[in-house]
């Protein structure tokens, strides 16, 4: 096991800068996420964390050590790619024994770790077979074990599920979530899937355009987002975000710092008529979509204010036409004219309420 620290890393390719200054701690045995927009650094990250690219500026620290100058094979990390990069020719054994062979373990201590690891990811009954025999979730294993067998301090992980179709993606998910436990090993995972980020990670790290936006637990991240970007990119509808100017109702008891107010899709209802709900903004609209999901449908309607989702857990009602859309003013966001998270808004009836509940 690992921490790993960045201390001002930066990376530039023919002077356009990828990455821009990014401090941070990775924990010890954590399994940490990195998120983000196609181009937003975050691959970047990882190969310098490898040593397979050098930082332009700043220090990497991996266990105590600083590891600028070392080379990939010393920095004690093992590397799973989104492509399984396995040796055709070989058999599953083959391929999980090929590094071991080049650093030359005994033949002996190579069949224990190998019979071990295989066991680990399921992979007992499989070891004579070549990867074109094997389904996409087996050959994503191989790749895993490959990786195990040299007993890392760290795991980086390059979108190694994005190949797989979106049952196996699950059960992937799963399994990755059991070996970290297994191992306690650091993990380090890169992903723009955010179901991936929100369901794998211990922490979350958000990127965009080489730039830390939050970093957090995955709750934290989606109840208490730092800024517009985070709020938006994490959750699936994205929060639903508006100028201030376009809530009316709310204009005197707003802080004057506020420039955006936004919600989450499930905080808000739908209703066919008027309901007058105290603390509530309810807003007369008309039904665009309607997507039926099973336990829960999503609407997206249109109103004075702009067009917004809704995610609602209750029956569908109805596919088109007039509806009010409700929104409790408790489950209002605000942010400042630079995107960052304001503290929570404070309405004179939260304090009412928590004076009647002191009584």
């Amino acid at each position: 096991m690992a921490e790993i620290r960045l201390d001002n890393i930066s990376k530039a390719f023919n002077g356009d800068q990828v990455v821009k200054n990014i401090s941070l701690t990775i924990k010890d045995g954590s399994f940490t996420v990195l998120v983000g927009p196609s181009g937003c650094g975050k691959s970047t990250i990882l190969r310098m964390l490898a040593g397979f690219e050098q930082q332009t500026e700043g220090d990497i620290w991996i266990d105590g050590k600083r590891v600028n100058d070392l080379a990939p094979s010393k920095r004690d990390i093992a590397m799973v790619f989104q492509n399984y990069a396995l040796y055709p020719t070989m058999t599953v054994k083959g391929n999980i024994e090929f590094g071991l062979a080049n650093r030359k373990v005994p033949k002996k201590e190579r069949n224990l770790l190998i019979a071990e690891i295989a066991e680990i990811v399921g992979l007992s009954d499989h070891l004579d077979k070549k990867p074109d025999k094997l389904s996409g979730g087996q050959r994503q294993r191989v790749a895993l074990a490959r990786a195990m067998v040299k007993k890392p301090k760290v795991f980086i992980l390059d979108e190694p599920l994005s190949n797989l179709d979106a049952k196996l993606r699950t059960q992937m998910r799963t399994e990755l979530i059991q070996l970290h436990e297994k191992l306690g090993t650091t993990f380090v995972y890169v992903t723009h899937d955010q179901v991936e980020a929100m369901s794998m990670g211990d922490e979350i790290i958000i990127l965009n355009k080489g730039v830390v936006q939050q970093k957090a637990a995955p709750i934290d991240v989606y109840q208490s987002p730092g800024n517009l970007f985070a709020a938006e990119f994490i959750g699936q509808p994205p929060m639903n975000v508006f100028k201030k100017e376009e809530f009316h109702e709310l204009q005197d008891a707003l802080p004057e710092a506020a420039a955006y107010i936004g919600f989450r899709p499930e905080h808000a209802g739908l209703a066919l008529e008027s309901a007058h709900v105290p603390h509530t903004i309810e807003l007369e609209s008309e039904i665009l979509t309607l997507e039926t999901l099973g336990a829960e449908t999503v609407y997206k309607v249109k109103n004075r204010v702009g067009t917004m989702n809704i995610r609602s857990f209750t029956a569908p009602v109805s596919k088109r036409g007039k509806c009010f859309a409700t929104i409790p003013m408790e489950k209002l966001y605000a942010f400042g004219a630079d995107q960052t998270a304001l503290p929570a808004l404070d309405f004179p009836f939260q304090k009412e309420a928590a004076l009647n509940g002191v009584r």
